[in-house]
């Protein structure tokens, strides 16, 4: 097979260009990230940990209204809709699941079907995603975090 240069330059180009990520692309796996959303990492009371982020003001709000009272102090848990990581994507740790960024907040109470720590959703996604819902109670925000992904 004869491989000439243009198929060579062409071949260099079609990489490049599907190796390059524009500065301004805000979407990570297929996940978009909206400007002013900022990142927080929640724990169980068994010692998980996970990632949820969002930019809705009145959600930051609760969450640094949370954030400014010691640990043992912190009284809400988050409540909200998880959705699937598809393919290889990494980014809720070691977990195949996050929760959506405009569709989480954090509540004081929460029904028990949905309740439940963080393996036992990774053992049983399937039944959370059907109920829509996630709301771990002995959950609590942990700390504000850079966008870890």
């Amino acid at each position: 097979m004869k491989i000439n240069h243009l198929t060579v330059l062409g071949l260099c180009l079609c990489i490049f260009f599907a190796s390059c990520k524009k500065d301004d692309d805000t979407s990570i796996c297929d996940i978009e990230i909206p400007a002013g959303t900022r990142f927080f990492e929640f724990q169980n009371d068994g010692g998980d940990t996970f990632y949820a982020w969002t930019n809705k003001a009145d959600v930051i709000a609760a969450v640094e209204a949370q954030l400014s009272v010691p640990l043992e102090q912190r009284s809400q848990h988050i409540n909200g809709k998880i959705a699937r990581i598809e393919g290889d994507c990494s980014i809720n740790q070691n977990w195949s699941w996050y929760f959506l960024a405009d569709d989480w907040l954090l509540a004081d109470a929460s029904i028990e079907v949905c309740d439940g720590n963080p393996q036992y959703v990774e053992d049983n996604l399937e039944d959370y995603l059907a109920i829509e819902r996630y709301c771990p109670w002995g959950s609590t925000v942990l700390k504000e975090v850079t966008q870890p992904f």
